[in-house]
Order: C-alpha cells, then structure tokens, then sequence
C-alpha cells in the first residue's frame, strides 16, 4: 500500500509544480473538475455499484455516515458558540466540517486498498453523506451567507448532480442484474483516467496560508479524530467489520468536500478558510488514515 502511495504523491506534487511553473493555470484546474464531476467520477460511481454483490447488512454503511455527519455537523455548532467568529467565517467551518470528499481522496484510497469490493463499500457510505451535503449543509452554508433558500432550490441541486443520478442509475442496473459489455468498456475507460485526473487537480488546487498552517493543522486533526470516533462507535453499534469497517473509518476521517468551496462561493462565505482548510486536510489524512486502512486490509 506504502509503495502505491507514493506514485500518487508524485502525480499530486507534479501538478503542484506545473501550476507554480505557469504551465497549468487555474482555467485547467476548473477543466479538470468539471471533467470529473460530470464525466469520470459518476462513471467510477455507477460501475461500483453496477458490478458489486449486495447483502442486506449493507443499509448499515449509509446508516453509519449519517450517524458520523451529524454529530460532526453537532460538533460545527459547538466550535461556532465558542469562537464566536462572524458569519461567514462560521458558515465556512458549519459548510466544511461535516462533509467528506469521497470522490477526490476516499474513493483512491479505498480502490487501491480492497480493490472493487472497497469502492464499492465506500461509494455506499458516501451516498448518505452526498443527499445531507445538498440538503442539510447546503441550508447551513445560504443560511450563514443570509441567502434564501427554498425547498425547490435543494431539489434543484440534487437534479443538477452527476453523481447523485450515477448512485441512483448504479444501484437500479445493480437490482436489474444488467450490465452491456459495451456500456461496461466504456465505464472503464473512465475509470482508468480517475486517478490521474483527481491527483492532478489535487496538486494545483493545494493552497495553504504558511502563517496559520499549526492552526489549520489542528483543525484537521479535530476533524478527523471526531470522525474517527464517531466512525468507530458506528461500526461497534451496527456490528461492522472487515472492508465495511474500513469503509465507515476511511470516509468518516475524509477531508471536507470540495464542492463546500463552490457553497462556500456561492454564499459569500470564507473562501479562503474553505482552501487552506481542504488542503491542510489532504496531507494529514493520508499520513493518518494510510497505516489504518493497511494494518485493517491485514486482518484476518
């Protein structure tokens, strides 16, 4: 896992350099993201859930999300009461802190680790967490920024995400037992740029205030021992183990979602807390989370 990890480092670091060197500027990062949000991450998504076998005990991995966002988003309100930051800095840590970028560093991670079996596991936990992100965060995030927001304005943002109907075209494909071989190639082509693509974007998206990193760094380190907790207590109330369990401790420790940027913009919150907040997390979620998931794919 150790010596996988390291070409992903490299890649991620190569478009850290070529965005420094001018080669790539941040009209190809949007590029590059509207290509993975629309085209290869929902094809990742629905060839997961196409192709994976379901066991009823499964209901437990979304259940398990649920349990870990909102006492994440619990926790968000406590750390805004006891700061006391103004609004948008406040709506930027209650847009941030519960949610997980699954599609940008889990889904790698757990792809490499367990294979299809893992993404799967995890794209399974991640759906919980994708419908709270457009509905409960993304109330929190125009209600910090005192924009309106209406019922129809939520459903409107689920209907325009790729991947939301990915996870719901994956999981009917997956009860109808039908799969085109020609459909299938073409979802692996897609599959074969995700990795490429995603560390790429990573590296030139990464940004960091070098004079706040210790604070940043300690709020990643709450974020993710929260989660982790929280994941915990999950796995031991629903009975999880094995690839499930590292499914449920891998995504809960995830780093805030990336499209909290685009809330975050959207609703004249903190962006820049947003930035140096995900790309403080990136790193030490590796460095945390890595050791964890190989010592649990070990185990018996």
């Amino acid at each position: 896992m150790l010596i996988q990890l390291l070409p992903m480092i490299l890649v991620a670091c190569l478009g850290f350099g070529l965005r420094r060197a001018g080669v790539l500027h941040s009209g190809d990062a949007k590029t590059i993201g509207k290509l993975l949000t629309t085209l290869v991450l929902p094809a990742v998504i629905l060839r997961a859930l196409a192709t994976v076998t379901f066991a009823p005990e499964l209901i437990y991995l979304p259940l398990s999300a649920l349990v870990v966002v909102a006492g994440l988003t619990a926790i968000a309100f406590s750390g805004v009461w006891w700061f006391k930051w103004d609004k948008p800095k406040a709506g930027a840590l209650m847009t941030t802190f519960p949610t997980f970028e699954g599609g940008a560093v889990g889904y790698p991670i757990m792809l490499l680790t367990f294979g299809d079996l893992g993404l799967s596991r995890i794209v399974l936990f991640d759906l919980a967490q994708a419908i709270y992100l457009f509905t409960v965060v993304y109330c929190l995030s125009a209600w910090f920024g005192r924009a309106e927001v209406t019922g129809r304005a939520v459903a409107l943002k689920l209907a325009q995400t790729p991947f939301f109907w990915a996870i719901v075209l994956g999981l009917l494909l997956n009860a109808l037992g039908w799969m085109n071989e020609v459909l299938l190639g073409l979802l692996n082509i897609a599959e074969g740029s995700f990795l490429l693509l995603v560390l790429l974007l990573l590296g030139m998206e990464f940004q960091v205030q070098l004079a706040s990193v210790g604070r940043y760094a300690l709020l990643v380190l709450a974020k993710i021992g929260c989660g982790l907790s929280l994941g915990w207590a999950a796995t031991q109330a629903f009975g999880l183990q094995g690839v499930e369990q590292a499914a449920v401790l891998a995504g809960a420790a995830l780093p805030p979602s990336l499209l909290t940027l685009l809330f975050a913009q959207e609703n004249d919150l903190d962006t820049r807390f947003v930035i140096s907040f995900i790309s403080a997390a990136v790193p030490l979620y590796l460095a945390i989370v890595t050791p964890l998931l190989v010592h649990l794919s070990l185990l018996p």
